[in-house]
């Protein structure tokens, strides 16, 4: 089963409706962190251009944990988070070069331990662990 079946099936086994435009938007999103007019422009190219029925649909999908928000240097960009190999819903580490405003993902669960068995959260049960590096190339 490909990953976007994977987010099809969570779904419908939830028993929740997979629009057209969801689905859309879950290809859109494959692989890549967008924000929301560039969700949009991808989504008016397949069709669909109803503003206020892409921010229910983002909002759905945030609320099901199957897209999650990233916040790097002013602007919010959407994700996709379930079954994601770099990363889960609630632990993220993303690396923003600010030469090429490319997005980088990390998958380090050592980072992850070494954090939740820190001194700092020993009386904290901890939510989620979102770290963003912002970053440009060395200069030769």
């Amino acid at each position: 089963m490909d990953i976007k079946e994977r987010y099809y099936q969570k779904i419908r086994t939830d028993n929740m409706r997979l629009t057209k435009s969801r689905k859309a938007m879950i290809e859109i999103l494959e692989n890549q962190h967008l924000t929301f007019k560039e969700i949009q422009k991808a989504l008016a190219a397949r069709g669909f251009y109803n503003v206020s029925t892409i921010y229910n649909n983002l909002e759905f999908l945030v609320d099901q944990k199957i897209v999650v928000e990233l916040y790097i240097n002013d602007t919010k960009y959407y994700d996709l988070a379930m079954g994601n190999p770099m990363h889960s819903a609630d632990s993220h580490i993303h690396i923003m070069n600010k030469d090429t405003n490319e997005i980088t993902e990390v998958n380090s669960p050592d980072i992850f331990e070494y954090l939740t068995n820190h001194p700092a959260f020993k009386d904290l049960d901890l939510e989620y662990i979102r770290i963003i590096i912002s970053a440009q190339n060395k200069k030769k």
